[in-house]
């Protein structure tokens, strides 16, 4: 089982130290390719209005959001209060990129990430993946389930619409599906593109994204997964590549940009940066 060990002694550290990976993640997360339909620093995907610069620019912004988090997340946690912080980070998102919804995603969910391992990491010294896991759904789940309700997002009237869950539920969940695929992929994390690909597959495979739904219905995301599963194989990296390559050709046209995935791979890779080797 994955550890995480630290000698961090002042809540500055700490916030610092896993502001500094969650912005990296995020910046991890934009320069995997091929990633089918996604933005990246090769080209847009299925957007017209962003790219990977714009992208850039957006995480980089970020970086105090990450770091304020952390402070108020490691003297005490309570969830209720750390929302306006949230909200404030979207502002700033969106003077960034001119109102383009770049990272709105990621600052809800790396932002219960960052926030969590913080005051975990504010308490112990020394600590397991699964110990953060059960420290997300102690801390956030309940908060969730009973005060952060929002019927107008696209989450929400595609989960009323599909009956699937949506952020808020993935969240209350724990973000099992997340730390599932670091367990199941760690075998590989030290090869990024193929590791970062794989776990693509495996998301688009197991999550039913939101932004696919929105954008082309139940139809559009049982065409990716048909295309992902029947393209990308464990045993063949080299093949797997240029399969993913043509596929981002494909679902870019179909206009198809698994957005969930993009943010679920996000959260994958600050688990790699704490857990990992390289951490």
């Amino acid at each position: 089982m994955p550890y995480f060990h630290h000698s961090l002694t002042s809540i500055s550290q700490i916030a610092r130290y896993f502001a500094k990976r969650a912005v990296r993640a995020l910046y991890d997360e934009v320069a995997l390719y091929p990633k089918p339909g996604l933005v990246s620093f090769v080209d847009s995907g299925a957007h017209s209005d962003m790219d990977g610069s714009l992208f850039f620019r957006s995480l980089f912004g970020l970086r105090h959001y990450f770091v304020n988090l952390g402070c108020h997340a490691a003297q005490n946690l309570v969830p209720r209060n750390l929302v306006p912080l949230g909200i404030n980070a979207e502002k700033t998102m969106q003077s960034i990129t001119g109102g383009i919804n770049t990272h709105r995603g990621a600052i809800f969910s790396m932002g219960i990430l960052c926030a969590t391992i913080c005051n975990l990491s504010r308490r112990f010294c020394h600590f397991s993946l699964w110990d953060l896991q059960s420290a997300i759904i102690e801390q956030w789940a309940d908060y969730l389930q009973k005060e952060h309700v929002n019927v107008h997002t696209h989450g929400a009237v595609v989960r009323q619409k599909y009956a699937v869950d949506d952020a808020r539920q993935i969240a209350i969940d724990g973000y099992s599906l997340v730390f599932d695929a670091y367990e199941e992929l760690s075998p590989i994390q030290g090869d990024s593109l193929f590791f970062g690909l794989l776990a693509y597959q495996y998301f688009l495979l197991n999550l039913d994204d939101i932004n696919v739904l929105y954008r082309t219905g139940p139809e559009g995301l049982a065409f990716a997964r048909g295309h992902i599963q029947q393209s990308i194989s464990a045993n063949n990296r080299e093949q797997s590549i240029r399969a993913a390559d043509e596929l981002h050709r494909l679902f870019s046209r179909a206009n198809i940009s698994p957005g969930g995935v993009a943010d679920m791979l996000g959260l994958l890779f600050f688990l790699r940066q704490i857990f990992g080797k390289q951490s």
